[in-house]
């Protein structure tokens, strides 16, 4: 009974030692993303660091349980030595493996604004590209591995053990092995209330509001525990917030041919610029931007000037944009379980009127899945690196650089039967934020190092459409310009729940004059498909989780899940719900998500006046909307989005 106290004993120095190690890569975590998290005051980081433990011992035991449940049944085996240095091999091993998940995700969490999800697994298994990016992802951020290598190092002669010298190894009597049973009962009840808690349902990332504000749970939680919560997220939980004839009236998603006239045949070019941040644009930063071209297009588009994203990776983004779907859920739409349900999207409705359809992506063949994706949404021709076929424009990492690329991809469109739909993704833009040999010096530095390469994009965008401004097509064609996610920001407002999503969406068809002007109509990635279909005068229903923006009587918002946390931002109000209760009601036009207390500083984003007076409307519906109207909006959203991909309802 000695021993076993012993190993008893070990088990919990071995805890105190993990949860101390957790604790100071939290600390690397927050130090590295310092800027993120820099309205915490010191009582916020004490309760955030004290709270943290809980998460961090979920994890540690969930990691750890086959090592240390054998530390708990009776017997003496456990004192044989090689057995001891096995268990301590696989422990360091174990552990050290989890630790360094929550240091890479310090510098990951900058391109995702969350802990990682078990999406990490499909991403690395399927993406093509991730893996021949490692050695600059080492190369750029050497200094997180470096810390991990000096923590462990200076951690693991200090790991608590037990010397088989301490051991007395007695022969063990019924009285020992009664004794034994009886400290596993009770180990095994603190395994569960660690594990799962006490609650009717298991700690969950969710759990983490509890304690802190939404925008701080990344900081709260760990990787290994956001990991191993959303390993069983495949199927949607179904919601009954709603009766099916308060639904249909609060929110469908079939919408429905106007019958105005027969359909537009133009054709279509969507644009998606790689992490174009609203904030990055002249025409959304009163001129203190890197787009000079992109703003020249704006100003003869309609533009959207309070435009979001639905996501923050760049697989989220294009079954929004092409689909109309968002991801509401941990793992993105296209490598979720219900990647493969029926769908609709714009290019292969365009598709069965008679249009060609294509994408351009100078990225890897496999980068994202994109290629998959596109094949899912119904386009015929998918155009990446190999059909490119020219390694001299390789930029070493991603794939070719924007500037020859969209080039190429103008060319292409030259043979194109009309009408087409064309969709083309820009690249350059993305870490590492290079430019090429020949354009060092050329653009602007900034004061971030992706300002200088969104100026190269923006350089390859003012390429493309001085050659194709001189082509027959182009006059005949609808121009839809959108990013596919935000990325780093300087201005505070760009790190509050709305600012991280802001992206431009804008429409520009050079024959149509009425197409022009700013809209103050809250805009969103989903709302993009059915935009362009009304305008096109598609003549059937269709199925899109988002609104036609040219209808001033939709109702216009943007939806958004992170961190286990739904976002919808209606008119000037932003509301965020975990699922069961609202957790913060907001304006964010004059400050951010987490307004309370004075937490953040306050930043205007002006608006201007409506383009035409029909818009004077959605004004005055920004400035009446109502907690308890969004609250339900956002209910009836959850409602149908799990439903009709649990059941595969994604059509009319």
């Amino acid at each position: 009974m000695h021993d076993h106290l012993k190993h008893v004993s070990l088990l919990f120095r071995r805890l105190t030692w993990l949860l101390i190690l957790y604790s100071l890569s939290r600390l690397f975590y927050h130090l590295v993303n310092l800027s993120y998290f820099s309205g915490l005051t010191a009582r916020e980081i004490m309760v955030i660091y004290a709270a943290g433990i809980r998460f961090d011992l979920a994890a540690i035991l969930f990691t750890n349980a086959l090592l240390f449940i054998p530390m708990l049944l009776p017997g003496n085996y456990k004192n044989n030595p090689v057995f001891m240095r096995v268990v301590d091999c696989i422990f360091l091993f174990v552990n050290a493996v989890a630790i360094l998940g929550n240091f890479a995700d310090a510098r990951f969490f900058s391109f995702i604004d969350k802990r990682s999800t078990a999406a990490v697994f499909y991403l690395f298994s399927t993406d093509k590209g991730i893996w021949s990016l490692m050695p600059q992802f080492l190369k750029d951020y050497w200094y997180v591995a470096l810390a991990w290598v000096v923590l462990m190092a200076a951690a693991i002669p200090f790991r608590p053990k037990l010397r088989t010298g301490q051991l007395k190894g007695k022969q063990l009597r019924p009285a020992d092995v009664a004794g034994q049973l009886a400290i596993l009962v009770v180990m095994l009840g603190f395994f569960l209330w660690g594990v799962r808690g006490t609650g009717l349902k298991p700690i969950s990332i969710i759990d983490a509001a509890d304690y802190t504000e939404v925008r701080n749970i990344p900081l709260l939680i760990n990787t290994p525990f956001s990991i191993i919560k959303t390993l069983d997220s495949n199927k949607l939980q179904e919601h009954e917030y709603l009766s099916a004839e308060e639904l249909r009236r609060i929110y469908d998603p079939v919408h429905l041919p106007s019958g105005v006239g027969d359909m537009r045949r133009l054709n279509v070019v969507l644009v998606i610029l790689e992490s174009f941040s609203s904030e990055y644009t002249g025409f959304y930063s009163k001129g203190q931007g890197y787009t000079p071209a992109l703003d020249s297009l704006l100003d003869r588009s309609l533009v959207f000037e309070n435009s979001f994203a639905n996501g923050t990776q760049s697989n989220e983004a294009l079954p929004a944009i092409l689909a109309g779907i968002p991801t509401l859920m941990e793992r993105p739409y296209s490598g979720s379980s219900y990647a493969s349900n029926l769908i609709q999207s714009l290019p292969g409705m365009l598709r069965n009127e008679g249009y060609a359809t294509a994408f351009f992506h100078g990225g890897s063949n496999g980068t994202m899945n994109f290629d998959k994706f596109c094949r899912i949404a119904g386009i015929e021709k998918y155009y990446g690196r190999n059909e490119y076929n020219n390694e001299a424009d390789f930029d070493g990492k991603w794939g070719i650089w924007d500037e020859p690329y969209l080039q190429y991809a103008a060319r292409e469109l030259d043979h194109f039967t009309q009408p087409f739909f064309a969709g083309i993704f820009t690249l350059s833009s993305h870490h590492p934020y290079s430019v090429p040999r020949i354009y060092e010096g050329m653009f602007a530095e900034g004061e971030l190092p992706i300002h200088r390469s969104v100026a190269y994009a923006d350089h390859a965008l003012k390429k493309f459409f001085s050659y194709v401004s001189g082509r027959p097509w182009f006059s005949n064609t609808l121009f839809v310009f959108t990013a596919d996610h935000a990325a780093q920001s300087l201005d505070p407002f760009y790190d509050t729940g709305a600012g991280r999503y802001a992206v431009p969406i804008a429409f520009y068809c050079p024959s149509d004059s009425l197409l022009r002007g700013v809209n103050p109509a809250v805009a969103q990635q989903i709302d993009i498909m059915p935009t362009v279909l009304s305008y096109l005068r598609y003549p059937g229903p269709f199925f899109s989780f988002g609104n036609d923006l040219l209808n001033p009587d939709a109702e216009h918002f943007a939806v958004s899940y992170l961190n286990g946390i739904y976002q919808l931002i209606s008119g000037d109000k932003l509301l965020s719900f975990d699922g069961s209760r609202v957790l913060s009601f907001t304006t964010w036009k004059n400050a951010g998500l987490q307004t309370q207390e004075g937490r953040h500083p306050h930043v205007a984003m002006e608006t201007t006046e409506p383009a035409n007076p029909g818009d004077s409307s959605l004004h005055e519906q920004a400035r009446v909307i109502s907690e308890d109207k969004m609250e339900k909006l956002l209910k009836a959203i959850i409602q149908t989005y799990n439903t009709a991909l649990n059941y595969n309802r994604m059509t009319p």
